[in-house]
């Protein structure tokens, strides 16, 4: 399923129009990156998106424990905007990864 290509805001800009940001983010599934001092600080994204993001990181969980060599591979094959995606635990209770 392709995405809409990300949108970059403020958190300033975000924070005065945030009913429209999140209309945005929640109708057309456009993710929005929040920059300070044009630096990536965080994404919001859609309700739908997140729970995909959750699939997949229990799906990649489940096959670490399956087949550990296969996950460290995709895992290095992994980036995002040209940095190694990187492997840290996290407990139960926590739905961000």
């Amino acid at each position: 399923m392709s995405q809409p290509p990300e949108k970059r805001m403020g958190v300033s800009d975000a924070r005065q129009n945030m009913t429209e940001v999140i209309a945005e983010v929640r109708l057309l599934g456009a993710p929005v990156v929040l920059t300070r001092r044009d630096k990536p600080q965080a994404v919001l994204i859609s309700v739908g998106a997140y729970d995909e993001a959750k699939t997949l990181r229990r799906a990649l969980e489940m096959l670490k424990d399956e087949d550990a060599s296969l996950y460290e591979r995709l895992l290095a094959a992994a980036t995002v905007e040209g940095r190694t995606v990187e492997s840290r635990r996290r407990s139960d209770d926590e739905d961000a990864f």
